[in-house]
C-alpha cells in the first residue's frame, strides 16, 4: 500500500490505497446524469492518457448507446485517479470550479495542497463525469506505507 504526498511539502494527501488496473470507461462521458464514483475507496489507478483533453469518440452504429453523445476523457500521461473520499490535506481553488453542475478540471488542477498552496489534483463531481481525484504526477510522488487500509 502507499499513500501520495506534496512533492513540493512532503505533505500526505491521500489515504493508503493500493493499485488496480484502470477501468475501461475512465474516460467515457454519458449524458447528464451524476455518475456513481470511478475507483472503489482504498485503491488507485494510473491512467497513460495521451494529452489530448476532450476527445469525440465516434461509437460503431450497431453499438449499443451509439445514439448517446460521448467523449473520451484524458489528461496528462500518469495521472493517478483515486476515490473523491480518499483525499486528505487539500484545498479548493475558487477561481477554477466552474462548470456545468460541480467540477471538471476544465481550468486544470481545482484542489491545492493546503499545507503550501502548490496545486496537486483534479476533482472530477460534474453531470456525464465519473466521480474521482485525478492526482497530477509531477505534484505528488507515491510514500510505501505498512498496516490496514484506513477509510
Amino acid at each position: 500500500m502507499v499513500v501520495f504526498a506534496c512533492t513540493a511539502c512532503g505533505t500526505v494527501l491521500t489515504a493508503k490505497v493500493a493499485r488496480v488496473a484502470l477501468p475501461d470507461h475512465s474516460s467515457q462521458k454519458y449524458g447528464h446524469d451524476l455518475l456513481p464514483h470511478l475507483l472503489e475507496p482504498g485503491t488507485y489507478a494510473v491512467d497513460p492518457g495521451n494529452g489530448q483533453p476532450w476527445q469525440p469518440w465516434e461509437p460503431e452504429p450497431e453499438e449499443p448507446g451509439a445514439r448517446l453523445q460521448m467523449y473520451r476523457i484524458t489528461g496528462p500521461p500518469n495521472r493517478i485517479g483515486i476515490a473523491p473520499g480518499d483525499v486528505r490535506g487539500t484545498a479548493f481553488i475558487p477561481e477554477r470550479l466552474g462548470c456545468c453542475c460541480c467540477w471538471d478540471g476544465q481550468y486544470g488542477p481545482n484542489l491545492a495542497c493546503a499545507t503550501c498552496g502548490s496545486p496537486v489534483a483534479t476533482r472530477v463531481d460534474d453531470c456525464g463525469f465519473w466521480q474521482v481525484v485525478w492526482l497530477e504526477p509531477d505534484a505528488v510522488h507515491p510514500v510505501a506505507v505498512t498496516g490496514p487500509s484506513s477509510k
